[in-house]
């Protein structure tokens, strides 16, 4: 579970957003709302432990006990940014980002991985940089990335970018089973509707934001 509790972030000499509390519990989708500007990327970059908060503290509970490093139950998947290794191919990334968290994947399991995002052609999977994917593409490989990562808490912003119908729809159907298998997200999302009937709680940051 993860707990935030107090939060304020400021950005030299205004304060985006302060008194921010929220829970989330196995199977929790809380959706960031709020205009442009408020703070929504930022408030999630603060979860993910890329910037330090100006108070307030963001911990990750195991049995009741604080883990020493919340990083390790959470994947960041930024608006826009992948986190791919653009001269690495597409096994090389997950073969890459596996490793970072101490896990072995084979070539086989990286081709299923791979497979239900129509990433699992010879001439794409292997041999054929990511630079020279489409924006579509990217953002498939890393949802792929994202889902081999066996850790409860997504922060996902704007996960829904570059995704055709397809794609959509193998996102959807993954972000239902990993709230059925009790993980939890974070969501930043202008589009909502496919999100319909899966988010539990709308935290608004405008409503949290500094005079």
């Amino acid at each position: 579970m993860l707990v935030i509790s107090n939060l304020s972030f400021q950005f030299r000499h205004r304060r985006l957003f302060e008194g921010l509390s929220i829970t989330a519990a196995p199977g929790d989708l809380i959706h960031i709302s709020g205009p442009n500007g408020v703070g929504k990327s930022t408030f999630l970059a603060v979860v993910a432990g890329l910037l330090a908060p100006a108070s307030g503290e963001i911990a990750y509970l195991v049995d009741g006990a604080k883990a020493t490093d919340r990083r390790t139950y959470l994947e960041y998947l930024p608006a826009e940014a992948n986190g791919l290794y653009l001269k690495m191919d597409a096994v090389e990334n997950l073969l890459f980002w596996t490793r970072l968290r101490g896990l072995k994947l084979d070539p086989n399991a990286a081709f299923a991985a791979l497979d239900p995002w129509n990433l699992n052609h010879p001439l794409l999977r292997v041999g054929f940089p990511v630079e020279k994917f489409s924006t579509g593409m990217k953002r498939r490989l890393a949802l792929a990335r994202l889902e081999l990562s066996p850790v409860p808490g997504w922060l996902l912003d704007e996960p829904l970018y570059g995704l055709d119908q397809q794609a959509l729809s193998v996102f959807q159907n993954r972000l239902r089973a990993h709230l059925q298998r009790g993980g939890f997200a974070l969501l930043v999302s202008h589009d909502l509707e496919p999100f319909r009937g899966l988010i539990t709680q709308t935290i608004d940051l405008a409503k949290r934001s500094a005079p």
